[in-house]
């Protein structure tokens, strides 16, 4: 592998000096936010008594649905959500008044001194119930292609069947917080840990019934977010905005580990109904599935996240005869939101289940039957989308041999029959995952760079940088496209100041807006050079001049190599000449609709593919197991930088993982969070790991690729987690063939599974 340059964050990680919001010293007169969060999962108001809390000595203020300037609403895409509740209490630990004291153990004392009189109300929490009473956001969304009736009943085989994947918490290592700080010309200046700047400016300043330029957005780098912060960050930015505008002094919120679990939502809980019909070979001929989500009380994300599940439904499957309809319902939970995969994992995991169905009623190999099923070039999918590039099949080929698969399926089968108590299995876990917001407004980004006098470079984009080293491939470009050291480039943080109007760091799109967009400002600026660099040469050979590279720090005649001269010396000599050193870059994706009417359009740039094979080994009598090897195959294009994209695979790998054997968010009959702190919440950690974890990234040419041919990273790879539940599905299936077995695999699931 080629050396690559470190992480431009790498060094202040592992020395543990990054800066995140709140590390700072206290601002002078600073204020502390504490919450009183609603005891109950759905009432009615009756009144809520704030007048001891705010006669507690050193409290300053406590705010509420009263004290709003504009107007009490943080819903954005559908307006449903109150910043403070007025009449019903939607969720358990909902946010319903905010304390404000010189000290955070102050507000803290005061906020348990609120009183509220309520009418309790029975909470919906399950997906049946919300389905039984049409709790729904907005009415059944449908994609379909063929004739599924017709294309079932002239099936060989039919199989039908439920599938359900469960929630997940986003776990990120810095909690929500925001610092809100007020100052000259009635501005609010909002350090926020949020992945989308435009929203939370945009919905402060609603709440606070003044211009958004009012509002400053500015995210120095965030601890992790996972898509926790992409929609769930509004309303703790908001609430610090409000705090700061009432009272004209620095508002911190800064929510504990405990607080941030009960009150923010979590991974999309899925149930999914289908039916698939097909032959004797396993090739499906047609497929029904309803797609149901629980979205928690307020719509957030639930339906673009809905439809993502939708979109992900077929995976790497064609059938010429296909329905897919989706439902997001309302129950009252916290809103659940995006989580790095945005549905297309719980749709995935709906077409896996029923390929494993269809291999054990025909007592076929699993990978053979995905095979025989997979996209081939110029296959249609649901949606109405050309599927290009697919290698699918073939990376299910490379994946297996460099398991040993089949030699792999031979010893397992000699192991289980010499061993009572031990069990291993194989899982399969292919990817065809779409890049690209599906809300096409979305797919656009800006980019701002400055190059200084003595040649160094400052770059602005709307992109957030929480760990996946975003800035790091953003530098990577301009000094590609500027021909100058890595070194020499600085990323600064995001601002709505430099940079308006972003969108979300989401979706994997990252580096592919804001690269693109930071390309087309580098080469902006090499344009505006290049004349200058052609007439210092015409001068010292007074010729002709040819084509001009930008290489290694040095710009240099093609005709001529040996005339050239510094980047740092031409960019001086531009500055005399006064010749722009600022450029602004604006990229929008291109080719990308959708007609949700009818459920068609384009709404994918491209497709990343890839397939994992993993092996464990299960003991039956305790439920815990070993994963003992897991190898991936991830197509990525021509990478950025592959050492940052092998992290981001295993990373997503492990987290995925996580989900489907070990992250059980558990809710009380009262719709409270059990699961709700690092005690009873448990995540992967180093023993995890598989005793043998074998990542190939493989290089492609794909025409249908962003920035300098590279692909995403960031969401796709946490599909291959589930290659661990398939795997433990199968070592279940040595002992008590035909079961299915509860998700996530815990061991307390899988030892259901062997005794029932």
């Amino acid at each position: 592998m080629a050396k690559y340059p470190k992480h431009i964050n790498g060094k202040l990680h592992v020395s543990g000096t990054s800066r995140f919001i709140g590390d700072e010293a206290p601002l002078h007169g600073m204020l502390y936010a504490k919450f009183f969060f609603s005891p109950v999962a759905h009432a009615k108001i009756l009144s809520l008594d704030v007048s001891q809390a705010k006669a507690y000595p050193g409290v300053y203020a406590v705010l509420g649905a009263s004290d709003i300037p504009g107007e009490n609403m943080i819903g954005h895409v559908i307006k449903d959500e109150p910043l403070f509740p007025e009449q019903i209490i939607m969720y358990h630990y909902q946010p319903l008044a905010m304390v404000l004291a010189e000290d955070e153990s102050i507000a803290e004392a005061a906020a348990k001194l609120i009183r509220l009189d309520y009418e309790e109300l029975k909470p919906i929490l399950e997906i049946e119930e919300a389905e039984a009473k049409q709790e729904w956001y907005i009415p059944e969304r449908q994609m379909h292609c063929g004739r599924v009736e017709a294309g079932l009943q002239k099936s060989k085989h039919v199989l039908e069947g439920s599938s359900y994947s469960g929630g997940q918490e986003h776990f990120y290592m810095e909690g929500q917080r925001t610092r809100a700080i007020p100052t000259d010309h009635e501005l609010i200046h909002l350090f926020c840990a949020t992945q989308s700047t435009m929203e939370v400016q945009e919905i402060a300043a609603h709440v606070l019934g003044i211009p958004a330029h009012r509002v400053v957005v500015e995210v120095p780098r965030l601890g992790g977010a996972f898509g926790g912060k992409e929609r769930a960050a509004t309303i703790w930015g908001v609430m610090a905005a409000l705090g700061a505008y009432v009272t004209h002094r620095p508002v911190q919120v800064k929510l504990t580990r405990d607080e941030d679990m009960r009150a923010t939502g979590k991974r999309h809980p899925f149930k999914s109904d289908w039916k698939v019909g097909f032959d004797d070979n396993g090739k499906i001929k047609a497929w029904d599935i309803e797609l149901m989500c629980n979205g928690g009380a307020y719509a957030d994300l639930s339906v673009a996240i809905l439809e993502r599940a939708m979109f992900h439904a077929d995976n790497i499957y064609f059938a010429p005869n296909v329905r897919i309809s989706g439902r997001a319902c309302r129950t009252n939970l916290p809103p659940n939101t995006a989580f790095r995969g945005f549905g297309g994992p719980q749709g995935i995991f709906v077409i896996e289940s029923v390929i494993e169905k269809i291999a054990l009623h025909l007592n076929k190999d699993p990978l053979e039957i995905r095979k025989l099923n997979a996209y081939t070039n110029g296959s249609i999918a649901p949606y109405g989308q050309t599927i290009r590039d697919s290698n699918a099949a073939e990376l299910l080929d490379i994946a297996a041999q460099n398991a040993g698969y089949h030699e792999a399926q031979i010893e397992i089968a000699e192991f289980n029959s010499r061993n009572k108590t031990l069990k291993q299995g194989l899982g399969i876990m292919p990817v065809k995952f779409g890049i690209s917001f599906t809300t096409a407004f979305l797919n656009q980004g800006s980019a701002l760079i400055w190059i200084y006098i003595d040649g160094s470079v400052s770059v602005s984009t709307g992109g957030i940088e929480m760990g996946q080293e975003l800035n790091t491939k953003v530098a990577l470009v301009v000094s590609r496209v500027l021909g100058i050291p890595f070194e020499s480039i600085r990323v600064e943080s995001s601002h709505t100041q430099r940079t308006g109007n972003a969108s979300p760091t989401a979706a994997s799109t990252g580096s592919d807006i804001n690269g693109n967009a930071a390309r087309i400002a580098a080469e902006k600026l090499r344009a505006n050079l290049a004349p200058v660099a052609g007439k210092i040469f015409y001068e010292r050979e007074n010729g002709a001049v040819g084509d001009l590279i930008f290489e290694n720090g040095m710009v240099y005649d093609v005709a001529n190599p040996q005339n050239s001269i510094s980047f740092k010396d031409l960019v001086l000599r531009a500055h005399q000449e006064r010749v722009p050193l600022g450029a602004y870059g604006y990229y929008a994706t291109p080719n990308l609709f959708f007609d949700r009417e009818l459920g068609m359009g384009h709404p994918f740039f491209y497709y990343v593919f890839g397939a994992a094979i993993a092996r464990v080994e299960l003991n039956t009598l305790s439920g815990e197991h070993r994963l003992l090897s897991t190898h991936i195959v991830h197509e990525n294009g021509k990478s950025l930088h592959p050492e940052i994209d092998l992290g981001q695979v295993t990373g997503a790998f492990i987290q995925g993982m996580g989900w489907c054997t070990m992250e059980e968010v558990v809710v009380d009959a009262k719709g409270r969070y059990t699961s709700a702190n690092p005690s009873t919440y448990k995540i992967p950690g180093i023993r995890d790991l598989p005793e043998k974890l074998d990542i190939e990234l493989l290089e492609s040419d794909s025409e249908q690729a962003s920035v300098f041919g590279s692909k995403a990273t960031g969401e796709p790879p946490l599909i291959y987690g589930m290659a661990v539940f398939f795997a433990l599905q199968n070592a279940v299936r040595s002992v008590k063939p035909g079961v299915d077995l509860r998700f996530p695999a815990t061991p307390e699931a899988l030892i259901a599974a062997l005794n029932g």
